[in-house]
C-alpha cells in the first residue's frame, strides 16, 4: 500500500464519518417500522424474547430474516435500548462500506490496468460511496435493508480474494455474507444467486474451493435456524405466506418489459448517485448515459483474465436489473413519503465502482498523453474527464439528505413519549393507530422509553380489558386513506366508532392532543 492509498483510505472514511455520525437522534426517520424494530430490540435484549422473524415484508404476509435483529442487539443492549446507539452501529457498517468499496475497486483496477490506476480507481469509488445521498441516508436511521450494502461488499470482497489467489476459505466468507443479505430482504436471494454462480464458476478452475462453498451454503443455513424453530411451531405459516404471495398477482409491468427493464435500470445506477430518481429524471437520465460510457470503456479495458472482477461487477448489475424487473415489479411504481429503493441496495457500492475505475483510467491515460505530447487536445480531454467526475460528486453532494428530518426524528419521538406518560402516569396505555394497518410502534417505542406501559389491542375494534387509558396516533400520510384529516376529525369518528362507546359503557374523554412531527397527531383519551 503506497502513501496515497493510505491517505486516500484515511479522507474517504473521515468524511463517510463527518456525514453519518453527527446529530443521528434528529436525522433519520423514526417511523412505525424504526418503532417496531426497537421494540423487538428491547424485548430481544433485555426479556429474553427471542425473535425468530425479522421484520414483514410490504408484500405478502411473510418475513425477513430474523439475522436483523441478531445484528443489532449488541448495540441495543449495551446501550438499554438507545435508537440513537443502535443507528451508531448501522452507519458503523456504513463506514466500513466506504473502506471495502475502496479496497475493491483498487484491487480490481490494479489487476487490469495497474497500480497507480488501482490507487485513483479506489479513491474515487471510496469517495462517491462516502458522499453519495442514498448510502448516507441508508446510514442514518434503523432499518432492515440499510447493512446491505456492508455485507453484499463483504461478500464480492471475499469472493474476488478466493479468486485472486486467497485461501478458499474466503469463498465461504462470500456465500455466508451473501446470505446475510438474503436475510435483511427477501430480494437478496437476487444476489445470493449471483456469488452462488461465481462460486461454480471458480469451483471449474479449482475443485479445492468446493469444501468453502459448502461451508459458506452451512452459514447461510445456520442463519435460517430461526426461521426453521419457527416454522415447525407454527405450521409453516412463513412458506405458506411465500407461496400464496408467488401464486397471486405480484403486480404488472405497466410499460412491458423493455419498459420494466429501462426504468429499474435508471433506478439502481441512479440511487446511489441522486437518491431517489423521480425527484430529477431528466439529471438521472442524463448520469445513466454518462455511466453506460464508462462501463463500455471499462469493459475495453476488462479484456483476458486480468478484467475478470471488473466483467464479474457488470454481470452482477445486468443480472440484478433483469431479475428485480421481473421479480419485484412494485420497483416500477415510488411512493412518496416512504423509503425507496432499498430492493437493490446491493448494487449501489457496485455502480460507483463500475463507474470509477474507467475514470480513473481516462484521467490518468489522458494527462499521460498530454504530458507526451503537450498538445491542447491531450490537456482538454483530461478537464473533460474531470469536469465529469467533479459534475457527478457535485451533484451527489448537491442531493445530500437533511441534517434534520423534516418530522424530528427520534427526538421528536421521544419528546412525544415523555408528554404522553407525564399524562397518563403509570396507566396502562391502550395505542390505535390510524390508518388501522399502518402499527402505531412509532409512538408505542416512546412511550414505552419514557417508562409507560402500552398494552396493544388485539384488533381495532375495542379496548383490551383493564385499560381506561388510551390514545390515538394518527398519520397524515394516509388522510386520503382514512378520507378524514388529522387532528380531530378523523380521531373523534373512530373514537365514536369503538364498540364501547356506541353501547354507552365508555365515555372517554379528550386530556391532550399535539402534534408528535408535522405528520403524526397524537390524540390522548381518558374516562
Amino acid at each position: 500500500m503506497t502513501r496515497f492509498d493510505r491517505l486516500a483510505l484515511a479522507l474517504v472514511a473521515a468524511l463517510a464519518a463527518l456525514l453519518r455520525l453527527p446529530n443521528l437522534a434528529e436525522r433519520g426517520r423514526f417511523d412505525a417500522d424504526q418503532g417496531h424494530d426497537m421494540l423487538t430490540l428491547v424485548a430481544f435484549t433485555r426479556d429474553g424474547v427471542i425473535p425468530l422473524l425479522g421484520p414483514k415484508t410490504s408484500v405478502g404476509e411473510f418475513h425477513h430474516g430474523a439475522f436483523y435483529y441478531f445484528l443489532l442487539a449488541p448495540a441495543a443492549a449495551l446501550s438499554n435500548g438507545d435508537p440513537v446507539a443502535v443507528t451508531g452501529f448501522i452507519a458503523l457498517l456504513g463506514i466500513g462500506a466506504v473502506a471495502l468499496t475502496w479496497w475493491l475497486a483498487r484491487s480490481i483496477a490494479t489487476q487490469m490496468t495497474g497500480p497507480q490506476t488501482g490507487s485513483l480507481a479506489g479513491f474515487l469509488a471510496g469517495l462517491m460511496l462516502a458522499v453519495s445521498p442514498a448510502a448516507t441516508d441508508e446510514s442514518t436511521f434503523i432499518w432492515n435493508p440499510n447493512p446491505i450494502a456492508f455485507f453484499a461488499l463483504l461478500s464480492i470482497v471475499a469472493a474476488w480474494r478466493g479468486r485472486t489467489g486467497g485461501s478458499p476459505a474466503w469463498w465461504a466468507v462470500a456465500v455466508g455474507a451473501a446470505g446475510a443479505v438474503t436475510q435483511l430482504h427477501v430480494l437478496g436471494v437476487v444476489f445470493l444467486i449471483a456469488i452462488l454462480a461465481l462460486g461454480l464458476l471458480q469451483l471449474r478452475r479449482d475443485r479445492g474451493v468446493g469444501v468453502a462453498l459448502l461451508g459458506g451454503v452451512g452459514i447461510v443455513a445456520l442463519l435460517f435456524v430461526p426461521l426453521l424453530a419457527h416454522e415447525l411451531q407454527n405450521g409453516f405459516d412463513e412458506t405458506r405466506g411465500v407461496l400464496a404471495y408467488l401464486r397471486g398477482d405480484t403486480g404488472s409491468l405497466g410499460g412491458g418489459p423493455i419498459g420494466a427493464l429501462a426504468f429499474t435500470l435508471l433506478r439502481v445506477v441512479g440511487w446511489p448517485l441522486v437518491g431517489l430518481v423521480t425527484d430529477i429524471p431528466q439529471v438521472v437520465a442524463i448520469l445513466l448515459a454518462v455511466t453506460i460510457g464508462f462501463v463500455a470503456w471499462g469493459l475495453r479495458l476488462a479484456r483476458g483474465s486480468e478484467g475478470v472482477g471488473y466483467r464479474w461487477l457488470v454481470g452482477l448489475l445486468a443480472w440484478s436489473t433483469v431479475a428485480l424487473a421481473f421479480v419485484a415489479p412494485s420497483l416500477q411504481v415510488v411512493v412518496a413519503g416512504l423509503p425507496n429503493d432499498h430492493y437493490h441496495a446491493f448494487v449501489d457500492p457496485v455502480v460507483v465502482i463500475l463507474i470509477a475505475i474507467p475514470a480513473a483510467s481516462l484521467l490518468l491515460r489522458t494527462f499521460a498523453a498530454w504530458r507526451t505530447t503537450r498538445r491542447p487536445g491531450g490537456l482538454a480531454a483530461t478537464a473533460l474527464a474531470g469536469a465529469v467526475v467533479v459534475a457527478m460528486l457535485a451533484i451527489e453532494l448537491a442531493r445530500m439528505p437533511p441534517w434534520v428530518d423534516p418530522d424530528g426524528g427520534w427526538a421528536k419521538a421521544r419528546d412525544a413519549g415523555a408528554r404522553i406518560v407525564a399524562v397518563t402516569g403509570a396507566a396502562p396505555v391502550a395505542l390505535f393507530g390510524l390508518p388501522d394497518f399502518k402499527l402505531p410502534d412509532a409512538i408505542g417505542f416512546p412511550i414505552e422509553h419514557a417508562g409507560g406501559h402500552v398494552v396493544r389491542p388485539v384488533d381495532m375494534s375495542g379496548f383490551p380489558s383493564g385499560t381506561d387509558v388510551f390514545v390515538v396516533a394518527c398519520d397524515r400520510l394516509f388522510e386520503p386513506v382514512i378520507d378524514r384529516a388529522c387532528g380531530g376529525p378523523a380521531e373523534e369518528a373512530f373514537v365514536t366508532a369503538l364498540p364501547e362507546v356506541r353501547a354507552g359503557s365508555a365515555n372517554p374523554r379528550l386530556v391532550d392532543r399535539f402534534d408528535a412531527s408535522p405528520r403524526t397527531s397524537v390524540s390522548v383519551y381518558a374516562p
